[in-house]
């Protein structure tokens, strides 16, 4: 009996994870089956070597001044992982399931990646600017938030070309209009309740 409970406290220490690095950043790990089919559920974060590899790069566009940009490449992902990375704020800056091999309308992608995926994005005083989200590798829609954290508009978009489909259009959180785009610049509008 004293066997058995070692053996379930050992597993109850190794399952539910929480590890300290020199830097004070925690790295938690959340794996619980029941099944082979459920997904381990990962929460790391970029500034933690032992996960992310850190690049500073300067980028140049045409006409603009250069910019640095820093860029984390996840070392050894974990298949069927569902992550929750946080930056250095401990802000949620990417949610989704890694995938090593991806199958899309026939297409095997061989490279890794989060297919399924939602990135936010913030402004400079923390609050939260944006949502994007991805499926099956493909932009489908991004969400804009205004200083009060409340919704202002979402942007839809077309999977095989990328381009926008339509735009809902909200005040103070209720839709207020639809734009849907015929070309390019050129859309007509349906207003809300009409």
């Amino acid at each position: 009996m004293m066997n058995i409970q070692s053996i379930l406290l050992f597993f109850t220490i190794i399952i539910g994870c929480n590890c300290t690095t020199a830097n004070n950043i925690s790295v938690d790990a959340f794996i619980f089956k029941e099944s082979s089919n459920d997904t381990d559920t990962l929460r790391v974060y970029q500034n933690d070597t032992a996960v992310f590899r850190k690049e500073e790069m300067i980028v140049k566009h045409p006409e603009t001044k250069p910019k640095l940009t820093i860029h984390y490449e996840l070392l050894n992902p974990k298949d069927g992982a569902y992550y929750f990375i946080y930056n250095e704020k401990k802000q949620l800056v990417r949610e989704g399931k890694y995938t090593a091999q991806y199958k899309y309308e026939g297409i095997m992608y061989e490279q890794g990646g989060f297919y399924n995926s939602k990135t936010y994005f913030y402004k400079e005083n923390g609050n939260l600017e944006t949502i994007h989200y991805q499926e099956d590798g493909r932009n489908l829609k991004t969400e804009f938030f205004d200083r009060d954290q409340q919704l202002t508009k979402i942007r839809y978009f077309n999977k095989k070309s990328s381009d926008t489909d339509k735009i809902e259009v909200y005040k103070k959180g209720k839709l207020k209009e639809t734009r849907i785009y015929k070309g390019f610049k050129a859309y007509y509008t349906v207003k809300a309740g009409a």
